[in-house]
């Protein structure tokens, strides 16, 4: 299935950010080429990390930030036997909405048989007094495989003289995986008003930063969780989780400060990443 969003002759220029890629085998490996991009969304082409047959592309919205009531479309397609790793180049940054718009990050992935996407975006901070509506779905066809991560912080913690943590108006967040057409893996995190927002901060228990990893692979062999598990027990975090449930790996951790997030993530991948795509985890350059 090709994923192809078309633009809207309404969308206000410069409000709605649109980029369609789609990844495919040409001269013996995987190129990305861009079907079509809608500003403040940027082309910057990609790269070779790693010296292989894996393009890394860096995702860049020029805007620096969602303004209420931002849009920001992502559609990707990786075709049959491709593979590609996409992060970006700085957090995502939710302003204040005053009016009660909201701001929309949406992020909608096809991966076809046999093919990789590992997904390494850097956190989102939603700011004093935004409104927050993030929805990533990663669509997998059976035999392909995934590594994504998702950091969720406070708010801008060492802002000021005292911060700027939970103190956000609405937060929708919901990242779905679904494996040959059925959901193998929904989590949604929802706050909404003061109260909830204030229960978030208690259930994050000191925490700043919340981390959600989600790995799958038709051929995860026996205690990769246990690895995982070893892992966090020396990474930067508060509280730390692993669930296994057949070809699903799922992380969650809590940190405190945003490098601390990073590392963590970093650990896992350095755990997984030989696992379903066959090299070591090193880091991702960004210049």
């Amino acid at each position: 299935m090709t994923l192809r969003i078309a633009p809207d002759p309404e969308w206000i220029i410069g409000k709605h950010a649109l980029l369609n890629l789609r990844a495919m085998i040409r001269n013996g490996r995987t190129e990305i080429d861009p079907h079509s991009w809608r500003i403040p969304y940027q082309w910057q082409g990609y790269h070779y990390q790693d010296h292989d047959d894996q393009p890394f592309i860096l995702l860049l919205n020029s805007a620096g930030g969602f303004v209420e009531g931002d849009v920001a479309e992502l559609a990707v397609t990786l075709e049959p036997g491709t593979r590609m790793l996409a992060t970006g180049t700085g957090a995502s940054r939710f302003y204040k909405c005053l009016e009660g718009a909201t701001s929309r990050e949406l992020v909608t992935v096809s991966v076809g048989e046999g093919a990789l996407f590992e997904y390494l975006p850097d956190e989102a901070i939603p700011f004093a007094d935004s409104i927050v509506e993030r929805r990533t779905l990663l669509d997998l066809a059976p035999t392909a495989r995934l590594f994504a991560s998702d950091i969720i912080a406070a708010g801008r913690i060492h802002y000021g003289t005292s911060g700027e943590a939970f103190v956000f108006e609405r937060l929708f967040s919901e990242i779905e995986v679904r494996r040959g057409g059925r959901t193998i893996a929904l989590d949604r995190l929802i706050a909404s008003g003061a109260a909830e927002v204030q229960a978030l901060r208690q259930h994050w228990a000191g925490a700043n930063h919340m981390i959600t990893i989600l790995a799958v692979a038709p051929d995860f062999g026996p205690g990769l969780e246990d690895q995982c598990h070893a892992a966090l027990s020396t990474a930067p975090v508060i509280r730390a989780g692993v669930t296994r449930m057949g070809p699903l790996v799922v992380v969650r951790a809590l940190t405190i400060e945003t490098y601390e997030a990073h590392e963590t993530v970093y650990a896992i991948w350095e755990v997984l990443r030989p696992v379903l795509a066959g090299k070591a985890a090193r880091p991702i350059r960004k210049n």
